[in-house]
């Protein structure tokens, strides 16, 4: 008897241990990107790694929903904070920490006149299609849209933090 549940034994333990990770298949999307953040006739960022979320089906589409909620997040909060620190300036012209301030977020605004957020091509109205490619590609930029928003309000703070008060 106990020769006969030895097997069913082994068998039962075997498939409690972690299997190894399957190797890659080709041509899968890379796990990050080297992008410039940015459109062109503005404040830009070079060399941005950005993390392709592993769940991500179409990584240009995530790319392109990353880089249209940073832009939108980043003007959104760095925008005001020149406007306040421009008004100080102007009131206290001679201090020293309202200039530092100043030059901190003084044109770092991402210029967005002309840019296409691809929102036509990748927007909402595509996760219900019947066409997986489509849909793959809509659900990858909405994916790439929350990590774009993340993304800007983790490098804001690290700006902010850099403030003198």
């Amino acid at each position: 008897m106990l020769k006969r549940l030895l097997p069913i034994a082994a068998v039962a333990l075997a498939a409690c241990a972690p299997l190894p990770p399957l190797p890659p298949l080709p041509g899968m999307q890379p796990a990050a990107r080297s992008v410039a953040l940015g459109p062109a006739g503005g404040y830009q960022q070079p060399n941005v790694t950005v993390q392709v979320a592993a769940d991500a089906c179409n990584a240009d589409a995530f790319i392109e929903g990353y880089k249209a909620d940073y832009y939108l997040t980043w003007n959104q909060f760095v925008g005001p904070k020149e406007g306040i620190y421009q008004q100080l300036a102007r009131q206290q012209p001679s201090d020293a920490r309202v200039a530092w301030n100043l030059a901190l977020y003084k044109g770092k605004r991402f210029n967005l006149n002309g840019y296409d957020n691809k929102t036509s091509v990748y927007g909402m109205q595509n996760l219900t299609s019947p066409d997986y490619a489509i849909r793959c590609a809509a659900t990858s930029y909405q994916k790439g849209k929350n990590a774009g928003t993340a993304a800007a309000m983790s490098a804001y703070k690290q700006l902010e933090a850099q403030e003198r008060m």
